[in-house]
């Protein structure tokens, strides 16, 4: 693994975020439209009344809370981390391809930052859109290796920059 992987997942992985976002975001948009149109409805009703009662206004706050009670899509995080992250693993591949350092230190840093993008983002996927909430508690994995990858790429880049 000398930075080609990285590269290859990282084009494919952008892929893959760039499709899933909009997808995991338009049943959000019927939720909310209807409920929009609820609140609406009722909101009408108060307004075409010269004397609006007790229960109508009631009727238009009930819609209008529901409606600032729909779910908000915890796909948006995962969505813009996972492009974020594919970014990186392609950036790291072509940095890593790069370096001349050992070739078990590019793999380390290679593996850290694969892992850091399945474990990070893809954990994010996992419970925000698939709902899979035990995968939240994995996310911590992610994060730790791509902070560890960034500082072992610092290190490798301090060391494997040719002076010419």
């Amino acid at each position: 693994m000398n930075g080609k992987i990285n590269i290859v997942f990282g084009f494919i992985y952008f892929a893959f975020t760039a499709v899933l976002g909009p997808t995991v975001m338009v049943p959000h948009f019927g939720i909310t439209k209807q409920a929009m149109e609820k609140a609406s409805q009722a909101a009408d009703k108060v307004k075409q009344e010269t004397q609006p009662t007790g229960a109508s206004t009631a009727e238009a706050l009930t819609g209008i809370l529901d409606y600032l009670k729909v779910e908000k899509p915890m796909a948006k995080g995962a969505h813009g981390h996972g492009n974020l992250e594919a970014l990186l693993n392609i950036a790291a591949g072509v940095v890593l391809l790069s370096l001349a350092i050992p070739a078990n230190f590019k793999a380390l840093l290679s593996l850290l930052f694969l892992v850091g993008a399945v474990f990070h983002s893809g954990m994010l996927y996992l419970g925000g859109v698939f709902h899979l909430y035990w995968a939240f508690n994995l996310t911590i994995i992610g994060a730790v290796a791509i902070i560890s990858g960034l500082v072992g790429m610092g290190v490798a880049s301090f060391i494997g920059i040719k002076k010419t």
